[in-house]
């Protein structure tokens, strides 16, 4: 299992305001790529009785970057009593067709519990890389890994990752670097279940 360090935070304005001020802080647009997970969980799971991380933990991906590869994947999250994630990690099988890999999936007794579509647009100035995404047409969210493709500096720890992502004053919220794309889409799927 490839072990990584991230934070991800919920921007507080439009994409537009957001590009803006990136622009303005001298990033530039490296990359842009859309990802699709369908995440699949176990028929006999019931999602009633557990808690929203306890969930996720038990889902399969089904994901898509498109045009650039297809896999089956597994994230692993460890928490801390506050949801700030200790440490994380993820493993992947590559796929070829994600129709398949979904009635795969559905025939060892998994279903479909959401999808989110992403839209990452990947900045950089030379010191630091972000990627900004754009979620189900909802929501705006910096992501911040310990490693980039577009600079050479690394960070060992999340603390150091905190301090300089706000070092550039961005409009994002700063009481959660643990944003969770996935428990949010959850959450909607749970209001649904009790409706």
């Amino acid at each position: 299992m490839k072990m990584e360090k991230e934070i991800t935070v919920l921007v507080k304005c439009s994409y537009d305001e957001l590009h803006k001020q990136l622009i303005n802080k001298g990033f530039e647009i490296k990359e842009e790529y859309e990802l699709n997970d369908n995440y699949m969980i176990d028929f006999n799971v019931d999602i009633k009785i557990l808690d929203k991380l306890s969930i996720l933990k038990k889902c399969i991906l089904v994901r898509n970057i498109v045009g650039i590869k297809k896999v089956l994947l597994y994230k692993y999250k460890k928490y801390d009593d506050n949801g700030n994630i200790l440490e994380q990690g993820k493993t992947e099988c590559p796929i070829e067709d994600i129709k398949k890999a979904i009635d795969f999936m559905k025939a060892i007794n998994y279903k479909e519990l959401f999808k989110i579509y992403d839209k990452c647009i990947v900045y950089s100035d030379g010191i630091i890389e972000i990627v900004v995404q754009l979620v189900n047409d909802k929501y705006v969210f910096i992501e911040m890994e310990s490693t980039g493709d577009y600079t050479d500096n690394r960070y060992d720890n999340i603390d150091d990752m905190k301090r300089v992502l706000d070092s550039y004053n961005l409009p994002y919220n700063k009481d959660n670097y643990f944003v969770k794309k996935a428990e949010l889409m959850l959450t909607e799927v749970l209001k649904k279940e009790v409706e």
